[in-house]
């Protein structure tokens, strides 16, 4: 199922959203160092300077019987399409929940481009046969919370850890 929509950005550019593809590597590099130390630790939740090479390695080379990465890619008239936003599920062994992760450039955050990736992560989920989405996210990340509210996952405490809450959405 390759498909691809085109997404308007109000400042008349557009985007499309796709699967992740190994050519991405240096796009998705980019996208890492144009994030704010921030961003990269409300994502990370911890400080980090550099994307760790497992971690690349991991998200270019998916199983997707029980993965998925979506990568929103701007369609620019340059020659290089840069990736502004990604939206990753894992899923563990023998189980129907996954575990999603999302990022988006912070030039192009409060677009709508972290909702409609989190849209079509969900989709790919549901035609994935999976029956819930779960994720882990900062407390201290309003923006984030927000979303995952306005798209109808519960969010909860965490009994151990007073930083994070758990976010879940039946599929």
């Amino acid at each position: 199922m390759q498909h691809t929509d085109t997404y308007l950005m109000g400042n008349s550019q557009s985007y499309v959203i796709r699967p992740i593809h190994i050519s991405d590597r240096e796009r998705i590099i980019a996208l890492f160092d144009h994030l704010s130390p921030e961003s990269r630790y409300l994502r990370f939740a911890h400080a980090i300077s550099k994307l760790p090479d497992a971690f690349l390695e991991d998200i270019l080379h998916l199983d997707y019987a029980k993965e998925m990465a979506l990568v929103a890619v701007l369609q620019a008239v340059t020659a290089q399409d840069d990736i502004i936003g990604i939206a990753r599920y894992v899923t563990p062994p023998d189980t129907l929940i996954c575990e999603f992760s999302i990022s988006v450039a912070d030039q192009y955050a409060s677009h709508g481009i972290g909702t409609q990736l989190m849209l079509d992560l969900i989709a790919r989920a549901k035609d994935n046969g999976l029956q819930k989405m779960i994720g882990y996210v900062l407390g201290t990340n309003p923006k984030m919370l927000g979303l995952v509210s306005e798209l109808g996952f519960e969010i909860a405490d965490i009994d151990d850890d007073p930083d994070f809450k758990m976010v879940s959405l039946t599929l």
